[in-house]
């Protein structure tokens, strides 16, 4: 009925039909500014009864919306306003109800069973490093030497790491380092001691 409508408007008027029956003529903002605030004051205080209101148009194709009748040489039409539908709940639809989440607190206290463990390496050169994975079976030796052997130890995450911060050793560069990188993502075995 608006599209209809909207074209009757335009053949009484002695204009043309418009290509597009949404787009608006050009209006006056004061006329513009009013009617919409009318009309937006006549839905929000609508009771829940159909109530109608008076669009005008005048000879420029100013529209505006107003509760008494128009002025002379004005195009007048009733417009219903449908009240808004009552509240209804949503439907009740058989999907499973979500468990309920369970708190999982992370003990700050570390028991010797549960921490990682990490290793002590010793060449038999005499140089002492730590690796956080297996140490190696056998290191490099100088140029011209064979490789020299390596026995691994056992030690808590927390000592290699203290160990590992403190190079006074020989030995401290084959350490299990980890890279500005790595840390910065979060790959840091030592981070939490």
């Amino acid at each position: 009925m608006g599209a209809a409508a909207d074209h009757r408007d335009a053949i009484e008027l002695g204009g043309h039909c418009d290509p597009f029956p949404m787009a608006m003529p050009p209006m006056n903002p004061s006329v513009r500014t009013p009617a919409s605030l009318l009309l937006l004051a006549l839905l929000a205080t609508s009771p829940l009864h159909a109530q109608s209101v008076l669009r005008c148009v005048d000879e420029h194709g100013a529209v505006a919306f107003q509760d008494h009748p128009c002025m002379a040489g004005q195009i007048q039409r009733e417009v219903v306003i449908e009240p808004a539908p009552a509240y209804q709940p949503s439907p009740e639809y058989d999907t499973p109800r979500p468990q309920p989440l369970r708190l999982v607190t992370r003990s700050t206290r570390r028991s010797a069973k549960t921490e990682p463990r990490s290793f002590e390496c010793r060449a038999a050169n005499g140089e002492v490093f730590f690796r956080h994975d297996r140490c190696p079976s056998s290191i490099r030796g100088a140029r011209g030497t064979p490789s020299i052997s390596v026995r691994a130890s056992e030690v808590s995450r927390g000592e290699a790491c203290r160990r590992i911060e403190h190079p006074a050793r020989s030995g401290h560069e084959r350490d299990d380092r980890v890279s500005t990188y790595e840390r910065n993502l979060g790959r840091d075995p030592c981070r939490r001691f």
